[in-house]
């Protein structure tokens, strides 16, 4: 087994909240190892000191990130309870078989290489002997529960055979002690008796049992998990002793008080009772079933009598554990969409252990406390949209962040839905202090906050560097921003000192100086020669394909391409590619730090921590592919800040990647040297204030009546409105047109004043062009039409309450350039309003196919009857249009003003 520091093995345990699994968590502890508890809910025995992951046995996804750095996985999750399996067989069927294909599969994609599998001595009930052992051949299953187990076995045994995955079985007798379910025979009699209630056996209560002492038993499950010799091995780990259920009765009798002992009918498909043999786990593990089963039962009716009432909210912790100094409480929610949010709270984690060595630190998942419909609403809706309709979820982003009416609705139904699961979860855990690490739990925390129903200190770790309003909230007492250049936006929205700029919550790795040379050593990639990633996030998101296919164009260069754990998008990618050497397709890695220091430029489709990641190591980021909702607002402020270069064309991708290449980036130290997140949180001061009774009374009802009528004018306001109007009517601005000619169309976007000179310049070149003006001139008009150039309208684009005044604008650029009813106008991204007005006042939006700012834009292959615009930021016109004349005669082409191309190919406008 793979060993982590010193002896310490890190190990993964499903179900460990349970009642076999607590006490391995237990076990593995006092032994000095690591566990990780994986289960629905949080242990009530461990008060928060050990690490967990709340999600589902059958969510793989969870699984690969809860066995990050694990070195084994026990499985106990299933549904134990044969009355549970008779009333629900599908469910059993979908855990207990099921369930463990899904964590092989995780342990296989994971790379964890050891399973120790809780099966159990039901599967000899069939079997012929009355006296059986490991090598028993066991016949077909009759029985549910059975079926399940044996099931699971066997997954096992495949993987083992096609993966390489060691498994260690342990069939397990009738577990008994603290802690177990009070469905069990053994508890169930116990509590009867308490109550004084008659004890009820099924049929004559001579059926047999090798009961085993849980604590017993988990010495065995621990002594098999740490030994190589139990590889690939079946143990039977039961008790000595055969003990009917009447001796049951008559023991917990004896022990608590005098109660009555009836008989009801027998139970279908009890186990009638086998002698199980132990001897191999007694001489391979050196395990016995040391507590004689009367012992056994008094300790559990000593601890029985110690515990509430079994119908109170939480039992008690063991009443032998000898009072201690409350340590400090953490808890870190996060949420399984992506790696954006599990990798900040993972090393968050870690940071606040090294800070204060006492701190109890719980990592869970927020999304399933917050309930099922968010949960299908944000992760499960947001994966359907990212491959499916991404311009859907571009349209709940603008609805959801950048219209306020709309934002403040969201934010109460988002409180109103998630609240009660996450005080729920609050209370179980009873931190000290909270830190989130995604928006939505953010959100409704601050609001939590804000009205006074949350007295716990929370804090948020920011690691975008845009589109904030869930992010941020003035409810929460710190955020901790990854972008200093995220500062302000943060304390615009949450008020002033709301904000600190700390060290990246990332792999220490990141933090660490590394070579290229070393990098590309350790990953076997050439020492020389341009090496390129592509990525598209822990969910394999954007144009992978198209932006492989562009990085191979560059001579030479070794491209990696990172497809998340999208395993549609790895095969889609490998089978284009097929047989294409300088090609590495990888999966969910966790040797980011290694191909950001290995790369010389990354192309990248979801910005978030990557890019801070990417800059960390000196590699230049070009974001491309995935151009919607946040990403949308991250890749303006990308390019604001100077960050990183973002394509939102495919034909706009090799010119980036060409740029990045010939200016590398340099390492930037300044991150590792900032303070860490978790020294921030630890010593922040409270600063959130609950709102004034007013506020909260009355704003929400202004607010609410105010929303319709401001959501509509907001969404007549913005370019994305159009942008999804026009993609499914096909309304967009007219780019190209089909003509036998060869000839294209030249729009310039320059301003009335400048026309003059530019025909005049544009004919001695024998040029002739649409110049696109926004402001009416008799001048200009009369300039290009002596030259033979044309004069267009351009119309701003799209932005609050502009599109009110396109009616009044247009008329007046239609008088002055003696236009007509129908008309041409530029515009690249109008909003819905502007394009309803426009298109009422008979004009039809034209742009650019290529738009052109700068002189190397002019890479891209030019084609007959396309629009080419020459954008008003462009550094040098003339230069640029005397380049365009060049190229054009290169190709045979010849430029005239887009009227003059419509009429040649019998358009009309």
């Amino acid at each position: 087994m793979r060993r982590g520091r010193a002896s310490e093995v890190r190990i993964l345990v499903t179900g460990g909240s349970g009642f076999i699994g607590s006490h391995v968590v237990d076990k593995l502890r006092a032994c000095g190892h690591e566990p990780v508890i994986y289960d629905l809910r949080a242990s009530p025995w461990h008060d928060g000191t050990v690490e967990t992951v709340l999600a589902s046995v059958n969510d793989r996804e969870a699984l690969e990130r809860a066995l990050e750095g694990c070195d084994a996985v026990i499985h106990f999750a299933a549904m134990a309870d044969v009355g549970e399996v008779l009333a629900a067989p599908e469910d059993a069927e979908r855990v207990n078989a099921g369930g463990t294909g899904v964590v092989l599969e995780a342990c296989r994609r994971a790379g964890v290489r050891r399973i120790v599998y809780a099966s159990t001595i039901w599967v000899y009930s069939d079997c012929a002997e009355d006296a059986v052992d490991e090598e028993t051949l066991l016949p077909a299953p009759r029985h549910l529960y059975t079926s399940t187990k044996l099931a699971g076995e066997q997954y096992c045994r495949a993987y083992r055979e096609l993966y390489g995955i060691d498994y260690t079985i342990l069939r397990f007798g009738i577990p008994y002690g603290p802690r177990a379910r009070e469905a069990a025979v053994i508890p169930a009699f116990v509590r009867r008796a308490l109550a004084g209630e008659p004890l009820t056996l099924a049929g004559d209560g001579l059926q047999t049992r090798r009961f085993v002492y849980v604590e017993d038993l988990a010495d065995g499950v621990v002594a098999a998990c740490l030994s190589d010799g139990a590889r690939n091995r079946v143990y039977n780990l039961a008790g000595e002793e055969s003990v009917t259920i009447r001796r049951i009765a008559e023991a917990v009798r004896a022990l608590i008080g005098d109660t009555e002992i009836v008989h009801g009918p027998a139970r279908p498909g009890d186990f009638g009772g086998k002698i199980v043999s132990s001897a191999r786990a007694r001489e391979e593990l050196g395990w016995t079933a040391a507590t004689p089963f009367a012992e056994g039962l008094r300790r559990y009716v000593e601890w029985r009598r110690t515990q509430l009432p079994a119908d109170a909210a939480e039992p008690a912790v063991q009443s032998h554990v000898e009072a201690r100094p409350r340590r400090r409480r953490a808890l870190i929610i996060s949420a399984d969409i992506g790696e954006g949010h599990d990798l900040p709270a993972r090393a968050i984690a870690r940071e606040l252990r090294a800070q204060e060595p006492g701190i109890d630190v719980a990592v869970v998942n927020g999304l399933p406390a917050m309930g099922w419909l968010l949960t299908r609403l944000l992760r499960d809706g947001s994966r359907v949209m990212f491959r499916w309709t991404p311009w859907l979820f571009d349209l709940q982003y603008l609805l959801f962040m950048r219209l306020a009416p709309t934002r403040w609705l969201s934010r109460r139904l988002l409180t109103a839905l998630g609240r009660r699961g996450l005080m729920r979860l609050i209370r179980a855990h009873e931190p000290d202090l909270i830190v989130s690490t995604y928006p939505g739990v953010t959100a409704v925390l601050g609001e939590l906050r804000r009205r006074g129903r949350l007295r716990i200190p929370c804090h948020a770790s920011i690691t975008d560097l845009a589109g904030l309003s869930f992010w941020a909230h003035p409810g929460i007492d710190l955020h901790c921003v990854t972008h200093p250049e995220s500062l302000a936006e943060v304390e615009r929205i949450a008020g002033a000192g709301s904000a600190r700029w700390t060290r990246p919550p990332t792999a220490p790795a990141f933090l660490a100086p590394r070579s290229r040379a070393d990098a590309r050593r350790a990953l076997g990639l050439p020492p020389e020669g341009p090496v390129i990633a592509v990525s598209g996030g822990g969910w394999g998101v954007g144009d992978l394909v198209g932006a492989v296919s562009v990085a191979l164009e560059t001579r030479d260069a070794t491209v990696l391409c990172l497809c998340g754990r999208n395993d549609r998008v790895r095969r889609q990618v490998s089978e284009r590619f097929a047989g294409v050497s300088r090609l590495r397709v990888m999966g969910f890695t966790d040797r980011m730090g290694d191909v950001l220091a290995a790369a010389d430029a990354l192309v990248h489709s979801s910005a978030g921590l990557t890019v801070l990641e990417a800059t960390i190591r000196g590699c230049p980021v070009i974001s491309y592919g995935f151009g919607v909702g946040h990403v949308r607002a991250s890749n303006r402020a990308l390019e604001r800040f100077g960050l990183a270069q973002v394509a939102r064309r495919r034909a706009d991708l090799g010119p980036a990647i060409a740029r990045a290449l010939a200016h590398p980036a340099e390492p930037d130290p300044r991150f590792a040297e900032r303070p860490s997140t978790a020294s921030l949180i630890l010593a922040a001061e409270r600063r959130a204030r609950p709102m004034p009774a007013w506020r909260l009374r009355g704003v929400p009802a202004a607010a609410g009546a105010a929303a319709g009528i401001v959501a509509l004018a907001w969404v007549a306001s913005t370019g994305t409105a159009y942008s999804v109007v026009a993609d499914i009517f096909h309304t967009g601005p007219m780019t190209a047109v089909a003509t036998p000619d060869a000839q294209v169309a030249v729009m310039v976007d320059t301003s009335a004043g400048q026309v003059p000179r530019l025909a005049r310049s544009l004919a001695a070149q024998g040029m002739r062009v649409s110049f696109a003006v926004d402001q009416p001139s008799s001048a200009a008009e009369a300039a290009a039409e002596a030259f033979g150039d044309e004069t267009l309208p351009r119309l701003a684009d799209g932005g609050v309450l502009r599109w009110l005044r396109t009616s009044a604008r247009l008329h007046a650029l239609l008088r002055a350039l003696g236009l007509g009813h129908h008309f041409l106008y530029a515009a690249n991204h109008p909003s819905f309003g502007q394009w309803i007005m426009a298109h009422g006042a008979g004009g039809r939006p034209i742009a650019g196919k290529l738009r052109l700012r700068d002189i190397d834009d002019l890479t891209a292959r030019i084609r007959a009857g396309e629009v080419i615009e020459i954008l008003p930021r462009a550094s040098d016109v003339p230069a640029m249009l005397a380049r365009l004349e060049a190229d054009l005669a290169a190709h045979h082409l010849r430029a005239v003003p887009i009227s003059r191309l419509m009429r040649d190919a019998g358009r009309s406008v």
